[in-house]
């Protein structure tokens, strides 16, 4: 689960990151962000019913993708806003391949830093 502080709640924060975002897209989803002025970075996702009528498969969909989220959270730059909107190709991969994804849109948006261990 994200924290709050990492969480992308108000209608008027996915307006300004849909208006005035830089959009990337994927197979798997579109990923659109924007530099905010705030001490994190807060994301946003977005599984509509074209990817399924049933309530249980998008939200099936939203928990993957906070997790790996979650799990890269360290190693993405601070101070951007990002919405992550998925696309119905989402429900046939499994959550290795969405996680190289992500990583890899991430690292084209100059978001992503592999921190050193």
């Amino acid at each position: 689960m994200l924290a709050k502080e990492y969480r992308l709640s108000k209608d008027v924060d996915f307006q300004k990151v849909y208006k005035k975002g830089i959009i990337l897209f994927s197979l798997f989803f579109n990923v659109k962000y924007l530099e905010n002025n705030l001490q994190n970075s807060r994301f946003g996702i977005v599984v509509s019913t074209k990817i399924s009528k049933k309530a249980v498969i998008r939200n099936k969909n939203k928990r993957i993708i906070r997790n790996i989220i979650y799990e890269n959270l360290t190693n993405i730059s601070q101070c951007f806003d990002v919405i992550i909107l998925a696309k119905p190709a989402i429900t046939t991969v499994n959550k290795e391949k969405l996680n190289q994804s992500f990583i890899f849109m991430l690292k084209k948006a100059n978001i992503y830093h592999k921190m050193q261990q």
